[in-house]
């Protein structure tokens, strides 16, 4: 069923004898869905400022990505725009498999949230026609993954804010074909309770529900019978703001009613107006102080992180580990709603963050913005979930090397009450080569400083005078990281000239009547050689080293030592490559042969007189030799030292 016209996405129809999932993975493998190939792990970091709807699809097919980058007015990292080419990268990517549906409906939810104008509209538009294609699905009925497509856009088509409408015209054409699918029984049962929730949500706009207003008793009725489900669907998707407040109330009712806080329970009216102003029920942290907190073992749990240096730029990135995964992806955001729990003054049982203003939970809770950390290591946001820094510069990775954990202290009330801390390794980082200028310029010379005094790592600071570059090698990674002071590659020799062309030989003359032959052309001229490739230049001469190495116990100091002798060099620079020889000059071209003729005399006989032959074309000559190469450049000098004071 296709409902709107020119509205969505034609969803993709699996081919008969085919399983879903073989299916998916051979369009996925073709590279068909994107026609690009990012390098992944993607941080949010790298995604932020482009509007590539395929870096976007790309970013969210990996374990842990973030679907905060789908909000374009955070502070933090995030994608640039919507345009064409982001709605059909992610209605594919969802569709293909290659977005998991509860963070593509997080995506969305945010998009529809920023994006505004059109853009919202279409958006709108696409997830009202994914839920319409899921609903007829042929293996919805069996297929997992198609099931929770549909429950991802019914619930975004359902929370979505007031207001937002899809285009124009599709609203009604969904509800109508829907309607006829559930009149004519043909969808199986997962299909009828898909299409029935989704006709559901089409008939609130209009205000009604059931074939009939929705009032207010009409919305008592569903608070008698603790239809919660209903009612919130009421409380975003009825028409007129005033019994969407009531149907909120209600919802909070049935939540006071259920709260496990007696303080709640005991104080019903005071938290259904307080939920009812904001959507929560924050504790005044000046009248109800930290006691002590703690953080839920299962969050984030089983994670290491791996630090990745780019020494030349001084950056690194933090990627991370989790159980059995085999290679490293983007660090997880981590929800502190239930995984960070404070005990407070005067409250019976420890409080966790607000929930979000939609589920209208009266708890006691926390304000997002009443947990802090240091901004150095990321940001909580306005829902309450922490996402960590994951670019950094050296220097923060260099003191990250000293306690060999990330560790992020939470501090409520002024009052640090829990601490995140993950166990971190150092990524062997590409060899530190500082050059000399091209043209055989000297290599510089270093002073290359070794802090030995952690058990597990080596800290590095290069100086080369200007800049001191620093680094971080584990110590079983020592041996496959140098440091080189090398001297600038010598200049490539000139070309040789290449040799002149031969003349062409003259051509020989006609056959003239009555008894003249045509003569034979000319041999051409031979080319000449061409000229010798100059020599390369000399490569430059290496930079002297001094290493110095502090830290070091006393009996790991001479294996340290001879480490550190093979593996901090001082290179000469290539010798540039000779120049090309000449090409020889090409031999002329021999001259034409006369043309024949026939002669006819008075009586009227014939006679032929013939033509000249051509003449040889000339030899070409050699080519010049290649120049040959630049001497390399000395090695300089590398020193080894122990620090005073060992």
């Amino acid at each position: 069923m296709k409902a709107a016209r020119g509205t969505g996405v034609s969803r993709p129809r699996t081919p008969r004898g085919i399983g879903v999932a073989l299916w998916l993975a051979l369009v996925a493998g073709t590279g068909c869905a994107t026609g690009h190939r990012y390098a992944l792990p993607m941080t949010a970091a790298e995604l932020a400022g482009q509007a590539d709807g395929e870096a976007l699809a790309a970013y969210l097919s990996q374990p842990d990505a973030s679907a905060g980058v789908c909000d374009l007015a955070s502070p933090g990292p995030h994608l640039a725009a919507v345009d064409e080419g982001v709605r059909k990268a992610l209605a594919s990517g969802v569709r293909e498999g290659r977005i998991p549906p509860p963070l593509w409906g997080h995506c969305l939810a945010a998009l529809l949230e920023s994006a505004g104008g059109d853009s919202a509209t279409e958006l709108l538009g696409d997830v009202l026609q994914l839920g319409v294609d899921m609903v007829e699905d042929r293996d919805l009925e069996y297929d997992a993954a198609a099931q929770a497509r549909l429950d991802a856009a019914v619930r975004v088509y359902a929370e979505r804010a007031p207001g937002l409408a899809a285009p124009q015209g599709l609203a009604s054409d969904v509800a109508s074909s829907l309607q006829r699918d559930l009149d004519g029984k043909r969808l199986g049962p997962v299909g009828q309770r898909g299409a029935a929730d989704l006709r559901a949500l089409l008939e609130l706009e209009q205000g009604r529900w059931q074939g009939r207003p929705l009032d207010g008793p009409a919305l008592d009725g569903l608070l008698q019978a603790h239809d919660e489900r209903t009612l919130g669907w009421a409380a975003a998707r009825l028409p007129d703001p005033a019994l969407r407040a009531e149907a909120r109330r209600r919802i909070v009712r049935l939540h006071v009613q259920a709260s496990p806080f007696p303080e709640v329970r005991g104080e019903a009216e005071a938290a259904e107006e307080a939920v009812m102003r904001s959507g929560a029920n924050p504790v005044a942290l000046d009248q109800h102080p930290p006691v002590r907190g703690f953080l839920d073992p299962g969050l984030g749990a089983a994670r290491a992180v791996l630090v990745e240096q780019r020494l030349p730029e001084q950056s690194a990135r933090l990627l991370g580990y989790a159980g059995g995964r085999p290679s490293p992806g983007v660090l997880p955001e981590l929800p502190l709603r239930g995984g960070l729990q404070v005990a407070v003054e005067g409250v019976s049982a420890p409080i966790t963050v607000c929930a979000p203003a939609a589920d209208l939970d009266p708890s006691p809770c926390l304000a997002p913005g009443d947990v802090r950390i240091d901004p150095s290591a990321g940001a909580v946001d306005a829902g309450g979930v922490l996402h960590l820094a994951d670019v950094l510069d050296e220097a923060g990775a260099v003191r990250l090397a000293r306690p060999g954990r990330l560790t992020v202290p939470f501090t409520v009330g002024g009052r640090q009450v829990a601490e995140l801390s993950w166990p971190l390794a150092f990524q062997l980082p590409p060899d530190l080569v500082l050059a000399g200028a091209a043209g055989g310029g000297p290599g510089p010379d270093l002073e290359v400083r070794v802090d030995a005094s952690l058990p597990a790592r080596l800290l590095y600071a290069v100086s080369d005078g200007p800049r001191t570059l620093q680094a971080v090698v584990e110590r079983a990674d020592a041996p496959s990281f140098h440091v080189v002071s090398r001297g600038g590659a010598g200049d490539a020799g000139a070309d040789g000239s290449p040799g002149a062309d031969g003349a062409s030989g003259a051509d020989g003359t006609s056959a003239s009547c009555p008894g003249s032959s045509g003569s034979d052309g000319s041999r051409g001229g031979d080319g000449s050689r061409g000229g010798d490739g100059g020599p390369g230049g000399p490569g430059g001469a290496g930079g002297n080293v001094r290493v110095v190495v502090s830290g070091a116990a006393a009996e790991a100091r001479e294996p340290l030592l001879a480490l550190l002798a093979a593996t901090v060099r001082s290179e000469g620079g290539r010798g540039g490559p000779g120049g090309s020889g000449g090409r020889g000059g090409r031999g002329g071209s021999g001259g034409r042969g006369g043309a024949g003729a026939t002669c006819t005399d008075a009586n009227g006989n014939s006679t032929s007189l013939s033509g000249g032959m051509d003449g040889l074309s000339g030899s070409d000559g050699l080519s010049g030799l290649d120049g040959p190469a630049g001497r390399p450049g000395a090695a300089g000098h590398v020193t080894l030292g122990l620090a005073p004071g060992g």
